[in-house]
């Protein structure tokens, strides 16, 4: 079979218009991340199904997000940003349309402290009961205590959480508290990472150890592979060729770790992991 016709979920991307953006909003692209353009850069490594992700700048306006699901013929699921003000009928809706989880972005956020309080607490619950996950975007060396506070915030309440970018440790690479704070929460929930972004890391990092360092972590039917285009802030044509490194590493030699290297690894990260977390029909 060709690779081209095996399935392929890129796990994070995102979708906008040009100069989208919240009155707030630090960064405005001056150009718009089109859906025949990703497909056009990732067709090629397999047949597309794809997860788009909220970006920060869009705020809790989702609409663009929900516009691609509509369209997009059960090949697309969707992360959004909401906030506890949002009603029932809309989470309900969201969830008819593909989406599957909400993301809090608390990269250079000093009040990620809200997130246990009541009203965060009661929406995590609500977002647990549609079968969502948590997703969490923070800062390189942050995501330890992000994490940790994360957990507790969501208490008994049963949503997995997902990890940005390889959970952004810091110069510490693989000892970075990150890590030792997601096994802990394996007791208590599922904890799932996306291996994405390595240019989003400290310089130097070997995103590739990072990447079997999780798998030892988490366990490899917990990892997902996101190219995170159009790389807004950092575009560079070399960020295709990093997606592409990204999305064949599962198909490299000694990728998982031991001599039992098998076709199954790279099929659990490039497509079976994400249907059991998005519920994809491949």
């Amino acid at each position: 079979m060709m690779r081209n016709a095996i399935p392929l979920v890129d796990c994070h991307f995102h979708l906008f218009d040009a100069g989208a953006g919240t009155p707030s909003a630090r960064y405005r692209p001056a150009y718009a991340a089109r859906i025949e353009d990703w497909q056009r850069l990732l067709a090629p490594l397999g047949d597309l199904y794809g997860v788009v992700v909220q970006t920060s700048f869009l705020g809790t306006d989702n609409a663009a997000l929900l516009a691609a699901l509509g369209a997009s013929a059960g090949r697309l699921r969707g992360v959004a940003v909401v906030d506890p003000s949002v009603t029932d009928d809309a989470l309900a809706a969201m969830d008819a349309a593909g989406v599957r989880g909400i993301r809090l972005n608390l990269f250079g956020d000093p009040d990620w402290a809200r997130i246990g309080t009541a009203p965060w607490r009661a929406l995590f619950a609500r977002v647990a009961a549609l079968g969502w996950h948590v997703e969490l975007h923070t800062g390189n060396g942050q995501g330890g205590a992000l994490l940790a506070a994360l957990d507790a915030a969501l208490g008994h309440c049963s949503a997995p959480v997902v990890l940005d970018h390889f959970g952004r440790p810091g110069e510490g690479g693989a000892r970075d508290a990150v890590f030792e704070v997601a096994a802990q929460m394996l007791a208590r929930r599922q904890v799932w990472v996306k291996l994405s972004a390595p240019y989003r890391l400290p310089p130097a990092t070997d995103w590739r150890s990072l990447a079997r360092t999780w798998s030892q972590t988490v366990g490899h039917e917990r990892l997902l592979l996101g190219s995170d285009w159009p790389w807004t802030n950092h575009e560079s044509a070399v960020r295709a060729d990093e997606s592409a490194a990204l999305f064949n590493w599962p198909c490299e030699p000694g990728a998982r770790g031991n001599a039992a290297d098998d076709s199954s690894f790279a099929e659990a990260l490039r497509w079976r992991n994400a249907a059991v977390l998005y519920g994809f029909g491949l």
